[in-house]
Parts: C-alpha cells; structure tokens; sequence
C-alpha cells in the first residue's frame, strides 16, 4: 500500500521539524538531569565555583574548503555555545578558566584569521552576568607540539587576552603556568591563599619542570587538559610515585581534602576533557570545581555533553530517504506521462463526404 503523495509529505516534514527540535534544542535541556549535583552549600559563604572549559578548538578556515567549511563551521560553533550556555546556566560559575587549545589553527593562521577566531569565541562562550574569566594559551594557539612555538602569536595572545600572571579571586590564586614556553610567575605568592596551577599541558608528569614548579609555587592542587581525557593523577610531594584514575560518565562526585600544610599533602593533577565533538572522543563535557570550608575541602565533577555525531548521522540518514523517495516519485511520475495512452482523435473528413 502506497501513501497518497500529499500525506507522504506531511510524514517527511513532520520527521524532519520533530528531529531538528530534539537534536537542536531538547538534547541540551535533557542533559542536566544525568549530572551528578554540585552546589555550594547554604551556609557556606566562602564557597566558590570554577568551571574549565578546555579544547573548544574552533574549526579554522583551512580545515575544509568552502562551502562545507562554512557549514562545518557554523555547526561546531552552535554545538559550544548550545552546551555553554546550559552548563552555565546550570552550574551559575563564580570563575571560567579557559584550558587553552581555543582555536584548532591559531598558530597557522594570518593575524586577520586569528583576530576573526578570536570574535567567534568570544560569541560562543558569551556570559550575561559578572565573572571572572582566565585565559591560557595551547599549542594549537601558539605552536609548540609539532611545529615550532609563534612568538608573533604569543604575543599577540598575551595582547588580546591581556591578563597577569596570578589571578586572584577572594582567598584563591589562579597560577598561569605555560608549560610550552616554560613561563610561570616566578616570584614567590606571600598570601595565604589557596593556590591553583592551571596549564594547558600537564605539568607533574614533566618531572623537572614540575618540581621547580612545586618548589616555587607550591600549588594545592593543578589543573591541565591537552589529551582530550578525563581523568586525575595522585601523586607524592616528591612527584616520584604517580596513580591515575579514569573519571567516567555516571561516576560519583570527586572529593578532596586539603591540610594546613600543603607540603604534606598528596599532589592532585585534574585532566579536563575537551568540550569539542570534533576531538576524536566521544567523552565530552566541561569541568566543574567547588571550593568549600574555607578552601580545606574541594569537591569535582564533569558536566557531560551529549555526542554529536549520531545526530549527524541521523540528519543524514532523513536527508538520504527524503531525496531517494523524491528521485523514485519524479522517476514514476515521468514514466506515468510517457506510457500513458494517448486517446486518438476522430479523422479528420471533409464535411460534404460525411453527409
């Protein structure tokens, strides 16, 4: 049995409006009830949120040739400000740290280029409320992994994202590590403030530079990002002995406590997953951080974002059936008009033969 066309019609715009709602709009708002709570205690008016946000990697203009490099584009773009804006919304941060990796060929790219990628972040990730926002730079910003660093990039990162090197947040120092130039704030912080290392790469599996980094510094606890993965490292002061534990989907809240005495502690490194669905991983989310008890007790978890490319996928898949079934509909159509009999018109006789 055969669908009369017009009824067929309203079949296909009705799939395509229902699919465009729910991978567009409806998937980001479901998201929330999976993640695990966290939330600053009532009573607790020394608590502070943090959200990491690493690896947005925004595609560049070289990627992919125009035209699809525009729809790539503009698809990445709305998936980071879609999953931003719920997890903001969500979590309400007292500070965003960026983990660097913000463009996918900042260090490649013309100023021009970079100044352009430079706007669109800044539409992606847009805030409607105070907060405080850090900056760092990664390699895919200013080179240093598989090409050689960019000063003229560096610079003119430094420039844009015109920040010190220690940012301060009530009783909290924000330590701007660059472990690709190897350039930290060298000065040592008198303050009694809780001190949070945050690089783009990892810092203690890099055994000398983190050591002078835990001399100097003598951070409580380090963040980084760079491989994409989620997970955190133990380790001892020495930083001889290191044990990693995945942080998976669906696992409890992380929590971590902290002594009076820095020094005696176990070292926590925190690796923040990328934010991006074009990383490779299907593991994707943002990092979120609360700071508690007047900083002796920190609580951790990932704020999940769905997968994209299933979406994609199914897009495709509508795509694929609605032109199959126009293109088997306009094929049946011609065929129709060319066999269809013609009815054949009476002879044409003069009239006085015909009387």
């Amino acid at each position: 049995m055969f669908f009369r066309r017009s009824a067929a019609l309203k079949y296909f715009v009705a799939t395509i409006l229902g699919a465009a709602f729910y991978c567009e709009w409806a998937v980001y708002r479901i998201q929330p009830f999976y993640w695990q709570q966290l939330e600053c205690p009532a009573y607790d008016y020394t608590c502070t949120k943090i959200l990491f946000i690493a690896d947005p990697q925004i595609q560049g203009d070289d990627a992919v040739p125009p035209p699809l490099s525009y729809l790539f584009n503009w698809d990445s773009d709305k998936y980071l400000k879609s999953t931003f804006s719920v997890v903001l919304k969500h979590f309400k941060p007292d500070v965003l740290v960026y983990m660097g990796d913000l463009m996918d060929e900042g260090s490649i790219s013309t100023m021009a280029q970079f100044h352009a990628y430079v706007l669109r972040l800044a539409n992606i990730f847009n805030i409607d409320y105070p907060v405080v926002q850090i900056w760092i730079p990664g390699d895919n910003d200013i080179g240093g992994e598989n090409e050689p660093i960019k000063r003229d990039k560096v610079a003119e990162f430094d420039k844009i994202f015109d920040q010190e090197s220690i940012i301060m947040f009530r009783n909290i120092s924000f330590y701007k590590v660059n472990a690709i130039t190897h350039k930290f704030q060298k000065g040592r912080d008198k303050s009694h403030n809780f001190k949070i290392v945050i690089s783009h790469y990892p810092v203690t599996s890099r055994h000398a530079f983190g050591e002078m980094i835990n001399n100097v510094i003598r951070p409580n606890i380090y963040f980084c990002a760079h491989e994409h993965e989620s997970k955190y490292v133990m380790q001892n002061p020495q930083l001889t002995f290191r044990e990693t534990f995945p942080l998976k989907y669906g696992d409890k809240v992380l929590g971590i406590s902290f002594s009076s005495n820095s020094v005696d502690d176990t070292i926590y490194e925190i690796y923040v997953p990328t934010c991006s669905y074009r990383m490779g991983t299907s593991k994707i989310g943002y990092g979120a951080a609360v700071l508690q008890k007047h900083n002796k007790h920190m609580k951790y978890t990932v704020f999940w974002s769905p997968q994209r490319f299933p979406y994609l996928f199914f897009y495709l898949v509508i795509l694929i059936v609605l032109v199959t079934y126009f293109c088997i509909f306009c094929t049946a159509k011609i065929f129709y008009r060319h066999t269809k009999p013609v009815a054949k018109s009476e002879e044409k006789v003069p009239f006085l033969e015909r009387i």
